[in-house]
């Protein structure tokens, strides 16, 4: 387990395991809750802005967590989900999209929510409550609650209901 400065978070709670290969920038910018994992390779900067993870959160390897984001509690992020929160600016032609200005939007996501493998969220976007982004899906409008989303775009593909 990577040994950590607890001191250095915003926030962070009990039972929070690291293993050795996680890269936190900006701890002082991270809020974490009660019973979080971060697994080999998974990288968070903040941005300038924030991330806040809930409680009984886990994020498996080489997963991407850009700021502004907030993740709710009992999240399930699997392998190389990427929470894409900034981006460039592309409207001049006359300067590289890489020079242009860095446009940040905030990522929601609420309550019980699970990721598939290699999944992309789009800044500015909301991901509702107990709610399934299928593998290798992108995400790029808002998802209502208990909603099951795939491809790419990623689009409804059935609500979760009782029957």
């Amino acid at each position: 387990m990577l040994e950590i400065n607890r001191s250095a978070f915003k926030a962070i709670g009990e039972s929070v395991h690291f293993d050795p290969l996680v890269d936190i920038r900006h701890p002082e910018l991270v809020r974490i809750g009660d019973d979080v994992a971060f697994h080999n390779g998974v990288f968070v900067n903040p941005c300038g802005a924030w991330v806040d993870i809930g409680s009984h959160t886990h994020f498996a390897p080489y997963s991407v967590l850009y700021g502004p984001l907030t993740i709710g509690n009992y999240v399930a992020v699997a392998a190389h989900v990427v929470f894409a929160s900034v981006g460039h600016g592309y409207d001049r032609i006359d300067i590289p999209m890489v020079k242009q200005r860095v446009q940040k939007r905030e990522i929601v996501v609420e309550d019980d929510v699970w990721f598939g493998a290699n999944a992309v969220v789009i800044g500015g976007v909301r991901i509702g409550a107990h709610s399934i982004v299928g593998a290798g899906a992108v995400v790029t409008r808002d998802v209502e609650p208990y909603s099951v989303v795939g491809g790419t775009p990623a689009r409804l593909i059935r609500k979760r209901i009782r029957r």
